[in-house]
């Protein structure tokens, strides 16, 4: 049995981001045929490892420099290769999984801060993505789309090669898509949390649901608007956000800030709109099975284009008909496949039309129910992550990298990257202190 290590970029907990599920539902699916170890950055966790067949590894970063060596293949997310630098010396096969295309999403998350700190941490993200595609064997991406844009960067560096493309004319031996899933098991619900339990939320009220958390690159603003144009016709619709912070990082949440305010500003807050702290991972589906349609709202932008919405699975996974902004992979399944409606970006009159229609025509939102229980199969964590399956199941050293091809990266961002992260850090604890004494 090959033995492989899964080292997440983000803290498993019960309560847990994407990158977090996503590590932890590859460490359950790969280790039915793999000796699987998982590494959680994690200082401690609340999440019960008890009964799965996989070994953690909490925190240290000791014993995880002695697992890269006693390991047939790695899989690694994010900036793995500067926190972890032993990774570089190492022989063995490093699969990369660049499902997010952060710099994309940061252009959206930075706009709040000056110019010239936007160019610096910019710079520096492209220094992180451009040594991951020198470093990696094989790579994974979330969707097609996602596939064209890093063959793009792949080209560039030179990994598109002829070396590359006489062992795989469709570069599948060097990328391939491995999405975003949801539970191999139909969700189970547990308890009641919303309808009849949740303060002004009503038995018989229609809840629209907001998976996950409220990022700057999304647009939750429109949905306020277009949520006080419902709310005139009807105020048996309710809107509910199940996250507006995040779990485990310091993640600037100025669009939640203001979401909150307008909802107020308007009179909805706490009446018709409702902000929940974080979900456990494993109570999500009480909420999502209450709910009647799943939603969510972005700007029509290159983050969006990119995108791979993780907590729209979800949706799919408890058969939610959901409304999304067009633009992204989700809006053209969903429009595709009649699993809801999709709304036109920035234009929350279009949206509250499409809020009221989905929820009063009967017809369409049967039919979405049922597209959606006819395709979802194809997105079970166990059916996703075949790719990745075949291979730590059969790792290789990339044949470039064999062959010795030149990549064009020069590692010149490390002493940046050490910089800015000071930097961030002093800037955290300073604000902490102005809000310790602002109390």
């Amino acid at each position: 049995m090959k033995k492989v290590l899964l080292i997440s970029p983000d803290n498993v907990n019960k309560k847990m981001s994407g990158p977090g599920i996503r590590y932890y539902n590859f460490a359950r699916e790969l280790s039915k045929t793999l000796d699987v170890t998982l590494f959680i950055p994690n200082k401690q966790t609340d999440f019960n490892f008890s009964n799965e067949k996989f070994k953690v590894i909490v925190g240290d970063k000791k014993d995880l420099e002695q697992e890269v060596y006693n390991v047939n293949s790695i899989v690694v997310q994010g900036i793995a290769f500067r926190l972890y630098p032993f990774l570089k010396k190492i022989k063995t096969p490093v699969v990369v999984d660049i499902y997010d295309p952060i710099t994309l999403e940061n252009l959206e998350l930075r706009k709040f801060m000056n110019m010239k700190d936007r160019v610096i941490y910019h710079e520096t993200d492209i220094d992180l993505i451009l040594e991951q595609l020198s470093l990696g064997d094989f790579f994974i991406c979330a969707s097609e789309k996602q596939k064209d844009y890093w063959m793009g960067m792949l080209s560039a560096v030179n990994r598109v090669n002829p070396v590359t493309y006489n062992e795989n004319v469709e570069m599948k031996k060097l990328i391939d898509v491995v999405s975003f899933g949801f539970n191999n098991e139909e969700p189970n619900k547990t308890k009641k949390v919303l309808k009849g339990v949740w303060t002004n939320i009503k038995e018989d009220d229609k809840v629209l649901i907001w998976g996950g958390g409220i990022w700057n690159w999304f647009d939750p603003l429109t949905l306020i608007e277009a949520m006080k144009q419902v709310c005139e016709k009807r105020k048996d619709i309710k809107l509910f956000f199940m996250g507006i912070g995040h779990p485990s990082l310091n993640v600037d949440t100025n669009v939640a800030d203001e979401c909150i305010r307008l909802s107020k500003d308007y009179g909805l807050y706490d009446e018709n709109v409702f902000f929940n702290d974080w979900v456990d991972y494993n109570e999500r589906q009480n909420y999502l099975l209450e709910a009647d349609i799943g939603i969510s709202t972005y700007l029509n932008n290159l983050e969006t284009r990119y995108s791979f919405r993780t907590r729209i699975l979800d949706y799919l996974w408890c058969e939610l008909p959901m409304i999304l902004t067009k633009g992204d992979y989700m809006a053209d399944l969903v429009e595709g496949n009649e699993l809801g409606y999709c709304h036109i970006a920035s234009n929350p009159e279009d949206l509250a039309r499409k809020i009221i229609q989905l929820i009063e025509n009967k017809e369409d939102y049967e039919k979405a129910k049922n597209n959606i229980h006819n395709i979802k199969e194809e997105y079970r964590w166990e059916n996703v992550v075949k790719p990745l399956v075949d291979f730590c199941e059969n790792p290789y050293t990339s044949s470039d990298k064999i062959e010795k091809v030149k990549v064009f990266y020069k590692n010149e961002g490390v002493k940046k990257y050490y910089y800015i992260r000071i930097i961030s850090k002093i800037k955290r604890i300073l604000k902490r202190v102005i809000s310790i004494f602002k109390k």
